[in-house]
């Protein structure tokens, strides 16, 4: 019998207006964490929080029947992250972060850094909205025809032996069996999937994949 599959979803506090995508996307069976003022979103698209936490400075502490975990104002994370880490800690092995692309790019930055955290703790995790997903690769990667359109980055370090399968731009685009991709890259950006399905696979190094709608 494989390993079972705890799904967690993490609706962190940046400002999302499209209620309409929480409601078709969130996993209804999934243990929900909000990050802070995320209960709003959460209570808006007709979900209730297993799980609040944050300091509550941009918003007031909810009166709300479940588990609340208050942080102090000062302190070394963000809400969000602490969200991951916590269902990092009570074992779930698959997460899906919503609301947490905003208009502050230092947020939307740490949010994606928590990527990192969860692939060193083996857990499956995305950041999610309607125009974009955001995941990382490390060894092999199945990309399906959910986005228009895909783009790889060096995530931290570079890559080697980079093989794209069933895309448009592979690297016998750039006559290669495989391409390296370095952190400065941008050559990698704007693909599709061709076929049924595209396969990613690298020999070293951890792929940023974003997966975005136009």
């Amino acid at each position: 019998m494989g390993t079972q599959i705890k799904k967690c979803t993490i609706i962190s506090g940046a400002p999302d207006d499209d209620i309409e995508f929480l409601k078709d996307n969130i996993d209804k069976n999934s243990y929900i964490i909000c990050a802070d003022s995320g209960y709003k979103n959460c209570i808006k698209s007709g979900f209730n929080p297993d799980l609040i936490i944050g300091d509550f400075d941009s918003s007031e502490r909810p009166d709300i029947d479940c588990e609340i975990i208050t942080l102090e104002v000062e302190k070394a994370f963000t809400d969000s992250f602490h969200c991951v880490m916590e269902a990092v800690k009570r074992g779930y092995s698959e997460i899906q972060i919503f609301c947490a692309i905003g208009s502050r790019m230092d947020h939307t930055y740490s949010n994606i850094l928590s990527l990192d955290y969860c692939l060193k703790h083996n857990v499956k995790c995305c950041i999610i909205n309607r125009k974009n997903r955001i995941s990382l690769i490390k060894d092999k990667g199945i990309i399906n025809k959910e986005y228009d359109n895909f783009s790889l980055f060096a995530y931290l370090s570079d890559c080697k032996n980079v093989r794209i399968k069933g895309a448009y731009y592979t690297a016998g685009f750039y006559g290669k069996d495989s391409i390296d991709i370095n952190q400065s890259d941008q050559f990698a950006q704007s693909n599709y999937v061709s076929e049924d399905f595209a396969e990613i696979t690298l020999d070293s190094g951890t792929l940023l994949l974003i997966e975005s709608n136009d």
